[in-house]
């Protein structure tokens, strides 16, 4: 009686068992297949199996899946078999102890996908990094120096990052750089000792870093880094899967846990950036965890979450003709070199992107204006000085026409316009391309920007202005210093630090109701000059301020600013000068003043309206053309006051040694016809449109 109660109470533990399995797991048994069963406590083989067949998996039993094949038990090696999930992962079965083992072996089982490589390394650079991490020297993209790590285990990001200034060190170091460098020296070398290292860095940043703690801790759940470390764990992931470290099924269900809760994180409303940079880098790391993990039980939702956000951060940060509307060209390249990735690492692993990404094939064409003959980008926003090499964009090969611009003529193809309005973001105006007597790096370049589309790396520096001419910057903007929470990042954001008008000891109104409410008007020939053209209401007061630039195209420009304002005011033009001009001319009484380098080339700034309030001035000023580098050098402010003000402004560039030396304005039913006369008596004439 004893044992025949037993046996019906193994019945029915079994039955149940037996009842879960099949709700969860099948698994495909191909012909020829040896079968095991039990005989007492024995496995013995039970044949090979005549056809291929789809069993029930009741359980894992050490390397054996346990199945109901037809009507009967048998036992099935589990490298000779291929698990079939019929129902998706949800949060509780990546914590439960016979699914981790299941999950562990389907993940193994998964065809393999390359990951999205966010951080581009060289062969050599990922070894080496790699190796210094192995030695507890973490190389921080962002940090001057290694970040010494003796202990892994023991490591504490929050009381390194707290230490740190540098937001952008921050930021790589939570986004799991090293993580990246040691999943790319595996697969460089195959040696699992990285793998081992990175499994350390990322099961110790994850138990000191829950989600649950996100709102309690910005550096390691910034929205940017919370996306790129996605694609650092999934690139580690896959790695790892494909590794004989991969025999550890708590430790893939740890991992899992991992990418699901920031998926859960990354889809949520109020952790969401629209109209930013980062919103996009949040919608791709979204698409890649469902695309990567559609065995999730909400990857479909994750997916159709992030195609609807994908179509509008493409449509607000793109323009129709492909400019990126971030105020800064150095982002430009930033987000093409990023959605080139991707769209690559789309159609290696055969998915299918929002159609907006068409848009971004236009980007190379757009970019190509803005490099100066130098070969660096206008500092406008957020970008860099430095000089732009053919490696600028991934796909160079594809664009001759920006290979001519980055390498100074030297490779591609000529373009042949020279002006341009760039998304209604930028103006860009050119003297030439090719030149039979002067080199390309000695054409005039000028650059306007006007455009207020969202915070995004914005400035206050709406219709400010880059001059290049003679092979040297003159009118140069301040750039972005670099992500860091000081005085000096806090100053390049100003107004002051642009070269623009502007409230005397106010700021440009940044609020989110004048998104929108500047931007290039036009450009286009008007006579022998181009002319540029836009508009700003960020002036703020309800006042509105239009800038026109005349340029001859040879070297001489003239500015015209107009500021109509409710109320009369101090209003303050900037020129902000390289750091090398010193002033050799001129006076600011005389409102006329000219400097020049040691070589002799020279910039000459006169105001031709010269009111009884007006005043010019020589103010200090600094310049960051790298990152955490803070030169002085001299701006020229000139101050007038009233409720409808004038600057009328002649910028000239020479290295002839021959100064303006006189001036005269006629206004015309059109225009200001301002004639000047070089040394020597030689006239000159440029009209420029009254836009009133």
């Amino acid at each position: 009686m004893e044992y025949s109660i037993t046996k019906q109470l193994v019945a029915q533990i079994s039955d149940s068992v037996l009842s879960r399995g099949a709700s969860d797991w099948e698994v495909v048994i191909s012909k020829g297949t040896m079968l095991k069963r039990w005989r007492g406590r024995q496995i013995v083989s039970d044949g090979y199996l005549a056809v291929t067949r789809t069993g029930r998996v009741i359980r894992p039993f050490k390397g054996y899946y346990v199945v109901r094949l037809q009507d009967r038990q048998v036992l099935v090696k589990r490298s000779d078999a291929m698990l079939v999930m019929t129902h998706p992962f949800t949060k509780t079965r990546l914590s439960d102890k016979m699914d981790q083992v299941l999950i562990h072996d389907y993940i193994h089982q998964k065809r393999l996908l390359a990951p999205y490589v966010y951080e581009r390394l060289t062969n050599e650079q990922a070894v080496r990094f790699a190796d210094q991490a192995l030695e507890g020297k973490w190389y921080i993209p962002a940090a001057r120096q290694a970040l010494e790590v003796e202990d892994v285990e023991g490591f504490n990001c929050a009381v390194t990052v707290n230490e740190a200034k540098n937001n952008s060190f921050r930021l790589q170091l939570h986004y799991l750089t090293v993580v990246n460098q040691l999943t790319r020296a595996y697969g460089v070398t195959n040696e699992e000792a990285y793998l081992d290292y990175a499994l350390t860095v990322i099961l110790r940043w994850t138990a000191k870093h829950p989600v649950s703690m996100q709102q309690h801790n910005q550096d390691a759940y910034h929205e940017h880094g919370t996306a790129i470390r996605v694609f650092h764990l999934i690139g580690f992931i896959e790695a790892f899967r494909q590794s004989s470290r991969w025999h550890d099924h708590e430790v893939t269900g740890r991992l899992l846990k991992v990418v699901y809760d920031h998926a859960v994180l990354l889809s949520t409303a109020d952790f969401y950036r629209p109209r930013h940079n980062h919103g996009l880098f949040q919608d791709m790391a979204l698409f890649a965890i469902a695309s990567h993990f559609p065995e999730f039980d909400r990857s479909e939702e994750w997916e159709r979450i992030a195609r609807a956000r994908f179509e509008d951060q493409l449509a607000s940060c793109l323009s129709e003709d492909g400019t990126h509307l971030e105020h800064s060209p150095g982002y430009h390249v930033y987000v093409y070199r990023t959605l080139t990735g991707f769209s690559e690492w789309a159609h290696i692993n055969g998915f299918e992107l929002p159609e907006q990404f068409e848009r971004i094939h236009q980007m190379p064409g757009r970019l190509l204006h803005l490099v100066k003959p130098n070969r660096t980008l206008p500092m406008l926003g957020d970008t860099g000085g430095q000089i732009r090499g053919l490696d600028l964009i991934p796909d160079m090969a594809s664009h001759p026409d920006l290979a001519y611009a980055v390498s100074g003529g030297q490779y591609g193809v000529c373009p042949t316009e020279r002006m341009m309005n760039l998304g209604s973001q930028y103006a860009v105006m050119r003297e030439y391309w090719q030149h039979p007597k002067r080199p390309m790096r000695d054409a005039t370049h000028l650059v306007m920007t006007a455009g207020y589309h969202g915070s995004a790396h914005k400035h206050a520096d709406d219709l400010s202005l880059e001059l290049y001419g003679l092979g040297r910057d003159f009118i140069v903007e301040t750039g972005r210093y670099g992500y860091a929470d000081c005085s000096e990042r806090a100053q390049a954001l100003r107004v002051a630090a642009h070269n623009t008008v502007h409230r005397l000891g106010d700021e440009l109104d940044l609020a989110v109701e004048f998104v929108g409410e500047s931007g290039i008007l036009s450009v286009e020939e008007a006579g022998k000059a181009m002319v540029a053209t836009g508009m700003s209401r960020l002036i703020g007061k309800g006042a509105i301020h239009t800038r026109t630039i005349a340029y001859d195209q040879a070297r001489t420009l003239v500015v015209y600013d107009q500021v109509k304002s409710p109320e009369a005011d101090l209003f303050v033009q900037r020129f902000h000068l390289a750091p090398d001009l010193r002033l050799v001319r001129g006076s600011c009484e005389e409102q006329d003043v000219r400097f020049g380098d040691d070589s002799g080339r020279t910039i000459q700034i006169v105001q031709l309206f010269r009111e009884e309030e007006s005043h010019m001035s020589i103010e200090e000023s600094h310049i960051s053309i790298r990152d955490f580098q803070w030169i002085p050098r001299r701006q020229v402010a000139s101050i007038e006051y009233g409720d409808e003000i004038r600057y009328l402004t002649l910028i000239r560039l020479d290295r002839t040694g021959k100064a303006v030396v006189d001036t005269q304005v006629k206004r015309l039913s059109d225009c200001y016809e301002v004639s000047y006369w070089l040394e020597g008596g030689t006239r000159h004439r440029i009209c420029v449109p009254l836009n009133e």
